[in-house]
């Protein structure tokens, strides 16, 4: 007698599809994280010993480079008939040219010119990500799958600022006294990030919101997310401006140094942030962001305060790791979304994240050198912070019981 195999399951190949998704998902961010971690890594350094980048002029390339931040929701509407996977593979390719060719740059003003090209395609994939990575959970479980995702860019980060850290060290005792080809590092950054842009290709549409997208949402319903999302991004650029320029120019520290402690910063990410996320998911939004907040106080009263350099990485490290708790943030608007609201409204924060961003390192910057006391951003920062503890105590309490909304 002749047999036929049974037809595979629905189900089955349902299954099959979506692990198919995460798997490119996670190739996906891990190549970013890679490209992104070396640019991070290496970048300070370069734009002081290469440029001879000072503090006021950190302070204008950092708003600057938040400018397409602000614009965000802008831009990510005109390009609403691209699918969310399309939209990544654009958004990903500028940013990998951008990074790519940082190291041509030959003075402040195309430095300018080449962070600002980066930082369009970079903001619009910012605000992409954890769209896709809900919409692929359907809607369950937003804050664990967050954190795996965030574990796997983490673990791209480790492993590739070990290879960096160690071709440094090698450099260094190889040609003594002799400059880092920064250009090649940057090129290799670049083209990391391109090769998660040809993932994004391959992802299915069921990471995309299915109907029609809004082009640009501000609803009064959500404007508690957006003050979060604006007293976020006051306190974030602050420290990610100004925590590593210090150590810098303040306190010495060379590239070797600055690459290990972000080293350590990606180690101490892999295996907290999908421990968070669940935590976040049980605890609900508003415990984790109230101790994100009470330990930034201490971070940012730390930077202000001590001048032993050792505490300092400690705490520099410390508020890496409590960058996880910021999904809270995320997941309190997943929670409240309506229907086809979930992408245009996180490019909508991400637009309010960075309309603080623009103006804070330029003014930092200002202040630090007119008044010569670094210190003088960290004390704002303690004020953002206090702020932002206020508003999280209006949050409501619980568990994430699954967003209203897109799944």
């Amino acid at each position: 007698p002749h047999y036929t195999s049974p037809m595979p399951s629905p189900t089955i190949n349902h299954e099959k599809a979506i692990a198919r998704d995460w798997a490119l998902l996670s190739g996906l961010t891990f190549c970013f994280a890679c490209g992104f971690a070396v640019y991070n890594g290496i970048f300070a350094n370069f734009i002081r010993e290469d440029l001879g980048v000072g503090p006021s002029q950190l302070g204008w390339l950092e708003s600057l480079r938040e400018v397409p931040g602000l614009l965000t929701a802008f831009t990510a509407g005109t390009l609403v008939v691209l699918a969310e996977t399309r939209l990544s593979f654009l958004a990903i390719a500028v940013c990998a040219l951008g990074v790519g060719i940082t190291g041509y740059a030959w003075n402040f003003h195309s430095l300018v010119a080449i962070v600002v090209l980066w930082s369009v395609g970079g903001h619009i994939w910012f605000s992409l990500s954890p769209a896709i990575i809900m919409t692929l959970g359907q809607g369950q479980d937003s804050g664990r799958h967050l954190g795996r995702m965030g574990s796997v860019g983490a673990l791209g980060t480790l492993l590739t600022l070990g290879l960096t850290v160690g071709f440094s060290q090698w450099y260094k005792t190889a040609h003594p006294g002799g400059h880092m080809p920064y250009r090649t590092l940057f090129l290799i950054a670049g083209g990391m990030m391109f090769v998660g842009a040809l993932l994004a290709l391959r992802i299915s549409h069921r990471a995309c919101t299915q109907g029609e997208r809004e082009r640009l949402v501000w609803r009064g319903e959500y404007r508690l997310y957006y003050l979060l999302t604006f007293l976020e991004g006051c306190r974030r650029q602050i420290f990610t401006t100004f925590a590593p320029f210090v150590l810098i120019v303040v306190f010495h520290t060379p590239v070797q140094t600055m690459l290990m402690l972000a080293f350590v910063n990606a180690a101490v990410s892999m295996v907290c942030a999908p421990l968070v996320g669940r935590w976040i998911d049980r605890c609900g939004e508003r415990y984790a962001l109230t101790l994100y907040n009470l330990c930034l106080i201490a971070v940012f009263c730390g930077y202000a305060w001590f001048l032993d350099v050792r505490i300092l990485y400690g705490l520099f490290v410390l508020d890496n790791l409590l960058f996880s708790f910021g999904l809270g943030i995320t997941l309190y608007l997943n929670r409240i979304v309506r229907p086809g609201d979930l992408t245009p409204s996180l490019a909508m924060g991400t637009t309010m994240n960075h309309v603080a961003a623009v103006l804070v390192p330029v003014t930092g910057g200002i202040l630090w050198k007119t008044m010569d006391n670094y210190r003088i951003p960290f004390w704002i920062g303690i004020a953002v912070v206090i702020w932002s503890l206020l508003a999280v105590r209006r949050l409501p309490g619980g568990e994430i019981t699954g967003p209203v909304g897109e799944r």
